[in-house]
């Protein structure tokens, strides 16, 4: 008797490998009919087609598709077909012998290939339940499907009724009779539950066997279906730079994690979010049971009006793998209910895409809590509030930029060329458009195709076009988002794209509230749907595209006469409106940026000027009687007038909210215009910084209407003027940076309770400590700067490399003790503070919880204080950014105390010239840290916690030069993965240097002039490993005396500069010659160097080439290099015999550190 599958076997036999049966086939199958039964509350569907299952995630495995048939029913007059079918479209298809087994339980490598097949074809004939091997191999596909939904099971009801199969009625009942009394009750029992569960799935039932040959179509075009999906036949060859984005999401979907997790994607409309969204989707959708991808949302909602019903259908249908699902849904809440009760319980991954405030998540899906543990949602909108509703759900948010310069021309090129870079003769005019372009996806793509096998002039043409203006296409899709808008946020963003790029939010705000547009509500609205941004600097920044867009939008109300148009900022249609006198009452705003060179200005120039709300013009003279000639002007920016006396006369005030007269040397105090500055009751700011011919200050309004005021560096004031502050009670900006007065009179700073930025640095003044005394009370003070940086250069430190800045910490430090400038004298700070600049210490900063931004400078006596490790500042501090020059910090002498931590919200931490100081506080807590910078702390011996941050990986920049002290930087072959630093720079230090394999990303990579001979002599095996940083797009190496050679650059095809400088035992470079985006290529100092071949068609993007000292270099590579690039090519080249002092060829690293305001918002 045979045994059941219990785990006694009554006779042991040789378990056989799988047999694959050959072509020869007959088909003499009897005919017979199983009708519907009667009783079957669910009739089957006759043939699911192709798209009768929505896209599935697959389990990965050996084979593809595993057939559950009984052999002597179905094998030569159905299953054969089916397998050869599938084989000759290359699906891998396990297909075994079953008639050869009797009684055998199922063996591992069985096991094994159900386990790991992706779709399971179970063929149920009339005799299939007498067969316990068929009934083994279902239990065990019900399991692995049980286990993980991704599997499929594909019933065929093949001459039997699906009713008899559910409940194992007619000739299942029979056979299961047999089995009861052979078999274990749980096994038994745990067949029929796998024939109940295969019995109400959708499948094929082949009633008679003519119907053979539709259903083998049917099943095996669904499971090729499946299998594409599965494979994610997604072209990705096109998409440029996706793979950042890519990586970027993924993080934030957190797979690890077994959370519900949202991520919305954000960006103006053609920067790609759909395409990122979709790459994501397919990438990762092997990782769940089920996925849905629910495109164009906001285009289905604003024409169909069941678009959400719509929604809910195709959910439901791709969660039950069949597309035409037929339930009725009749309403929302139904539809909702039904998702409820057969989508929440998949672990699932859901795309949104392009959702805008239409849509509302929780009316058509439901709560999102109701949704399994470990489901993700992937959301995409140009409305980032949109996304911002979902912050209930801690929605990360993730923002779509342009591409870098680098992947636009290969984007570029892609289109233009078919290739990745540009064609010889066409170098230039490829970078001038893709520089034009701007790093745009869509446009491109557009531009580039347009431009595919046509002559230069064309491209010429083209570029002037794009030049002037964006052609049509590219206008129509990014006017989308800019057609939603309603007629006040539709102005606005025009006055912004022509005018406000770069300008400070406020000052168009103030005339935008004027004219009653109400420009908080709409300025939100407007960043919601990413048309502009607002820096940290609080400046308005736009895209050029989207500002392109704007100015065609304004060309479009005349093409012909500019003098016709709502705005005019070209110059040179603002001078030929105003020397013809073309000025019509439709022109509301003009711009006169650059300085006027055609003579003065008359007040009849500007006579048909009526409406005219906004004047911009640098360097013009006026002359005339200005009374009654622009009765509506509201803004009014005359900057850099040096023509004494050529200012305009009786300028009527009564309307204007803006005043900007920066940089008027010659603006005297006996102007006729400062009597009518009385008369401007509405006036919200003005601006007299740089107007150093003042020797007296103006009567200021005192209407109380004065918000900012700037009078930085009026510098040749009388000795007795005073500042009178005492109408200034709602100014909320106050800057006297650089200014010398006799004393602030009218009250304190602490008595001007709107005060939201005050700047003092370099300011003189008798009362100044007492004036400042009740700063604390300014409980709205967010900004406040005491010192100026030591020079210009540190206010915008983008550019600067270590050596940059030593060279200025030299050139600015006083020689002299006696030198240094005193301290602005403060004491308790007012809580509000989000940004400080100071050379005090900061006597309650464990108190300034919402501070964001530090820079402390030439704080030396007494020392920075940081609050000890016992003290909860580090938990509860907002900071983001701190910046230390020429500081000393308070902490004790002995590493054996803990050193204190700084805020675990730290994202930048610079600290330049700290002489004093041994120690740092600890940097292991800094989990959020993304720039470290630590540079010229000659007395620095430890750094501690670093190998820690680096293993947190946040940190993208690490730079560590001149700490001549340190002496365990890193440990010695420390082994970790960092995944998110991309530049690293070690330059003059002592310590190990780490492993280079141990940061797979990393960029940008600069290492010279390594103190410890210990390091240096290992150095060449460290460096073996620059050979596997295949996204290095810098590499500096440079005083490195003991390398005497470099592994083979060849596989580095993203370097776009090497600078390989005074390594005097090199000897020879390889790969250099691949590296086909190369641009400069630096090996200065190389004097051992013997060989160089570079050739011009493998380089056709070089542009330097620095080759001084390099005098070992034979003649015939100096010969070949003047034949690749003679006089006059596009490649400068510095030969050997050129004089060189070393270190000089050093060139600038192409970012060191954000400015600091970059880091914190507000």
């Amino acid at each position: 008797m045979e045994c059941c599958f219990c785990g006694i076997r009554a006779c042991a036999k040789v378990i056989l490998a799988p047999i694959r049966i050959p072509y020869k086939l007959c088909c003499g199958s009897k005919s017979n009919t199983s009708p519907q039964h009667p009783h079957d509350p669910s009739p089957i569907s006759k043939q699911p087609s192709i798209s009768s299952l929505a896209k599935s995630s697959l389990p990965l495995g050996n084979y593809e598709v595993f057939l559950n048939f009984r052999g002597p029913d179905t094998r030569h007059q159905f299953t054969v077909f089916l397998f050869n079918t599938l084989d000759s479209v290359k699906i891998r298809t396990f297909m075994d012998d079953n008639d050869l087994y009797q009684g055998e339980e199922i063996g591992p490598s069985l096991v094994k290939s159900i386990e790991q097949s992706k779709i399971y074809v179970v063929i149920l004939s009339e005799k299939y339940a007498e067969s316990k091997w068929c009934l083994r191999e279902l239990a065990k596909i019900v399991e692995c499907r049980e286990r993980d939904k991704r599997h499929i099971i594909l019933p065929i009801f093949y001459l039997v009724d699906p009713f008899e199969v559910k409940h194992q009625a007619g000739p299942y009942e029979k056979a299961f009779q047999q089995h009861e009394r052979n078999c274990a009750p749980e096994i038994v029992q745990s067949w029929r539950k796998a024939l109940e569960l295969v019995g109400h799935l959708s499948g094929w039932h082949v009633q008679r066997t003519d119907q053979h040959k539709d259903t083998l179509d049917g099943v095996s075009k669904t499971i090729l279906s499946l299998i594409r999906r599965n494979d994610n036949l997604l072209d990705t060859s096109d998409l440029v730079g996706i793979d950042e984005h890519v990586k970027a999401i993924t993080e934030k979907l957190s797979l690890e994690s077994p959370d519900l997790t949202m991520v919305g994607i954000h960006g103006f409309g053609g920067i790609g979010k759909t395409t990122i969204a979709r790459t994501v989707y397919h990438k990762l959708g092997d990782e769940f049971e089920r996925q849905c991808f629910l495109q164009n949302i906001r285009e289905k909602q604003e024409v169909d009006k069941d678009a959400a019903i719509e929604l809910q259908k195709t959910l439901i249908s791709s969660v039950m793998m069949r597309k035409d699902f037929t339930v009725s849904i009749n309403s929302v809440e139904e539809g909702r209910k039904l998702i409820q009760d057969r989508v929440t319980p998949f672990i699932i991954l859901i795309v949104l895409d392009d959702v805008d405030e239409k849509f509302d998540f929780k009316k058509v899906l439901g709560d999102v809590k109701n949704f399994a543990r470990g489901s993700r949602f992937i959301i995409t909108s140009r409305n980032i509030k949109v996304l911002s509703s979902f912050n209930e759900n801690k929605c990360k948010l993730y923002e779509v930029g342009p591409l870098n310069r680098q992947l636009s021309l290969q984007l570029f090129c892609k289109h233009a060329f078919g290739e990745d870079g540009p064609q010889s003769g066409f170098e230039t005019l490829a970078k001038k458009i893709v520089k034009k372009i701007n790093g745009v996806p869509l446009v491109l793509e557009v531009i580039g195709s347009s431009l595919l096998k046509e002559e230069k002039s064309f491209w010429e043409g083209t570029l002037a076009q794009i030049e002037k203006i964006p052609p049509k296409e590219i206008i129509q899709t990014l006017r989308i988002s800019y057609e939603q808008l309603d007629y006040e946020a539709q102005q606005m963003f025009l006055d912004i794209a022509c005018l406000y790029i770069g300008e400070n939010k406020d000052l168009a705000s103030y005339m935008w509230s004027d004219i009653g547009f109400y420009p908080e509500t709409r300025i939100t609205l407007l960043i919601h749907r990413s048309l502009i941004k607002i820096g940290d600097d609080n400046k308005f920044q736009v895209h050029d595209q989207l500002r392109d867009m704007g100015r065609a939008i304004v060309r479009e109300e005349s093409f012909e006469h500019p003098w016709m148009r709502s705005r005019v900022w070209n110059k040179k249609e603002a001078v030929e409106l105003l020397q013809y006198k073309k000025g019509s009452s439709n022109v509301k705003a003009l711009n006169l940026e650059d300085e006027y060179e055609t003579g003065k200005l008359t007040c009849e120039y500007f006579q048909n000027l009526s409406e005219l709300r906004y004047f911009e013009a640098h360097g013009v003279a006026f002359e005339g009687d200005f009374n009654e000639i622009l009765p509506n002007i509201r803004s009014l920016c005359l900057r850099e007038h040096k023509n004494e006396g050529c200012y305009p006369t009786n300028f009527q005030m009564r309307n204007l909210v803006t005043l900007d007269l920066e940089d008027s040397g010659d603006l005297k105090s006996d102007w006729g215009g400062w009597t009518q500055l009385k008369t401007a009751k509405k006036l919200k700011f003005l601006n007299l910084s740089g107007c150093s011919s003042l020797t007296r200050l103006p009567d200021l309004p005192q209407s109380g209407s004065l918000e900012g005021l700037n009078l930085s560096e009026v510098s040749n004031l009388d000795p007795d003027v005073e500042l009178n502050v005492g109408g200034l009670w709602n100014l909320k900006q106050l800057y006297l940076n650089d200014v010398k007065l006799k004393r602030i009179s009218g009250g304190t700073i602490g008595t001007m309770k709107k005060l939201q930025v005050l700047d003092v640095s370099d300011l003189e003044c008798e009362n100044l400590e007492e004036v400042l005394a009740d700063i604390v009370e300014l409980s709205f003070l967010e900004t406040l700067t005491t010192i100026r940086p030591l020079t210009d250069e540190l206010q915008d430190i983008d550019d600067l490399t270590p050596s940059d800045i030593e060279e200025i910490l030299k050139i600015t430090k006083p020689e002299d003790e006696s030198d240094r400038k005193e301290a602005v004298p403060l004491g308790q700070l007012p809580t509000s503070l989000k940004r400080l600049r100071t050379s005090s210490p900061v006597v309650n900063l464990s108190e300034l919880l919402k501070l964001k931004v530090l820079t402390v400078q030439d704080c030396y006596d007494p020392k920075l204080h940081i609050p000890s490790v016992e003290d909860s500042w580090w938990k509860k501090s907002k900071l983001k950014h701190i910046t230390l020059i020429n500081t000393n910090i308070d902490i004790a002498s002995s590493s054996s105390s803990p050193l204190p931590r700084l805020p675990s919200s730290l994202e930048f931490l610079i600290i330049w010239d700290c002489l004093e100081s041994k120690w740092l506080p600890t940097l292991e807590n800094l989990e959020n840290l993304i720039e470290l910078g630590i540079i010229e702390c000659s007395h620095l011996q430890e750094i501690q916690g670093l190998e820690t941050l680096l293993q947190f990986n946040k940190l993208k920049s690490l730079q560590i030069a001149s700490c001549p002290l340190l002496t365990s930087t890193f440990r010695r072959g420390g082994r970790f993965v960092n995944s998110s630093l991309q530049e690293l720079c070690l330059r003059n230090c002592g310590g190990s240097i780490p492993r280079l394999s141990n940061f797979p990303s990393l960029k940008e990579l600069e290492i010279g002039k390594i103190i410890d001979e210990a390091s240096e002599q290992e150095m060449e095996s460290r460096l073996e490993e620059i050979a596997g940083l295949g996204e290095l797009q810098d590499l500096k190496l440079y005083e490195l005396n003991l390398v005497e050679r470099l592994p083979s650059l060849s596989k580095l095809q993203n370097l776009s500069l090497v600078a390989i400088i005074d390594m005097p035992r090199l000897r020879e470079i390889q790969g250099l010659a691949d590296l086909k985006w190369l641009e400069r290529l630096v090996l200065a100092g190389c004097t051992a160097l013997e060989r160089l071949k570079l050739p011009a068609a493998n380089l056709k993007l070089l542009q330097e080439l620095d080759i001084r000292g390099c005098q070992k270099l034979p003649s015939g590579d100096l010969d070949a290099l003047r034949a690749s690039y003679p006089p006059g090519n596009h490649v400068k080249i510095k030969w050997p015999d050129e004089d060189y002092e070393a270190g000089e060829g050093l060139p600038s690293s192409s970012r060191l550190f954000n400015s600091e305001d970059s880091s914190a918002s507000t």
